[in-house]
């Protein structure tokens, strides 16, 4: 019974650990290996990845655990710091020459090597599923994956992984895909329905082109969208996907999109909400769209559900400060009180956007897109980019 009852505390405490975040996560393995009691027991230290970190450095965010690195086909891990690459196996001790600080010490060292090697497991898990997608940085290589079938295929004999272990491990960590992109873990664990989106928006992206070079007559309708993609879907799904995307109906794209002129460069639209953006945007410069849900605003030259176009150093902080109680866009949190709305962003992850501030530019491009498309400003934007203070 206290075998038992000590277990389950064990896992109380293995579970806690697992959410912690990265920057409390690393601060606690620094502490322990800076303990005097380090040098009194004896270790070997395994290391899971042979590829050496490469230190601090402007890669990412804070929230970076790995860098998936890519040559030719195959794909190793970087970790972002070597303490999060590190097993510490103790070598035979007789038990009489322990003490309570050794025992607690080594108590801490397993618990780190466990999160450190479910972590591997998990990234090594999502490298063998998605590697297509990692190789060649296109969303319509990304396959659907649950959280349990990646516990199922991590599982071992000895060792039975529980989905709601990597639930919390991954829940505020990211990578950095070969191509520079940030992206959170858990946009690797796309469900069918996201997948489908890939198709759809892939197929609406090469709309215009098709249409200006005379491959297609008019815009695809929601039926004919359902017979060319891969997989079997109802119209009415094909519809839902479409509008979450945010790309209007047939009839209404009868040359193509005049807004924006190329939408491949934006992500798909997501709810505006705090989870939401927890979870969907990258920690990145960028820029982003507001939209209102299932509604259009009336603009002079015609009608559309975009409310506001900003850009930041940091999408995800920027879109938690608008959503925020202490938002400073009175217009923005009156639609958001009274009204559905979502987001959708570019990224533009690259140092060079980073270091020369090249996503404002980009924001007055598109800014002054919309002005010319629909004859007036968006509703929440107070006043023009260029002249914005930041």
């Amino acid at each position: 019974m206290r075998r038992e009852h000590a277990r389950l505390v064990g896992r109380i405490i293995f579970c806690n650990l697992l959410e912690y975040p990265l920057k409390r996560y690393k601060r606690m393995i620094e502490e322990v290996e800076a303990s005097l009691l380090m040098s009194k027991v004896p270790l070997t230290v395994k290391r899971l990845s042979q590829m050496r970190s490469d230190g601090p450095g402007e890669k990412g965010s804070f929230r970076v655990i790995a860098e998936i690195v890519k040559n030719g086909r195959a794909l190793t891990l970087r970790y972002t710091d070597e303490g999060f690459n590190k097993i510490y196996m103790e070598c035979s001790r007789p038990r009489r020459q322990r003490t309570g600080e050794i025992d607690q010490l080594l108590y801490k060292l397993r618990r780190i090597s466990s999160r450190n090697e479910l972590t591997y497991q998990v990234l090594k898990g999502i490298i063998e599923q998605q590697g297509e997608y990692l190789r060649t940085g296109n969303p319509l290589d990304m396959v659907p994956l649950t959280q349990v079938e990646l516990a199922k295929a991590i599982s071992s004999e000895n060792r039975k992984i529980h989905n709601s272990w990597i639930s919390r491990l991954i829940g505020g960590l990211t990578l950095l895909t070969p191509t520079g992109e940030e992206k959170a873990i858990k946009f690797f664990f796309p469900r069918k329905k996201q997948v489908n989106k890939f198709f759809i928006k892939d197929l609406l992206d090469r709309e215009r082109e098709d249409i200006v070079s005379n491959r297609i007559e008019r815009p695809y309708t929601d039926d004919q969208i359902r017979e060319l993609l891969p997989s079997s879907l109802s119209r009415w799904s094909v519809a839902q996907c479409r509008k979450e995307i945010g790309i209007p109906p047939a009839k209404r794209r009868p040359s193509g999109y005049k807004y924006p002129p190329l939408t491949a460069n934006f992500s798909m639209l997501y709810p505006l909400t705090v989870e939401a953006v927890q979870s969907n945007a990258p920690a990145t410069p960028g820029i982003y769209e507001f939209r209102l849900k299932g509604k259009e605003i009336e603009y002079p030259n015609g009608k559309t559900p975009i409310i506001y176009i900003g850009s930041a150093r940091n999408i995800k902080k920027r879109l938690r400060d608008h959503i925020g109680k202490n938002s400073k866009n009175g217009r923005i949190r009156g639609f958001l009180k009274n009204h559905e709305c979502s987001f959708r962003y570019i990224e533009l992850s690259t140092l060079h956007f980073q270091k020369n501030m090249k996503w404002r530019e980009e924001e007055k491009r598109l800014y002054k897109l919309f002005v010319t498309t629909y004859g007036s400003a968006p509703k929440c934007n107070k006043v023009k980019p260029w002249i914005q203070h930041f």
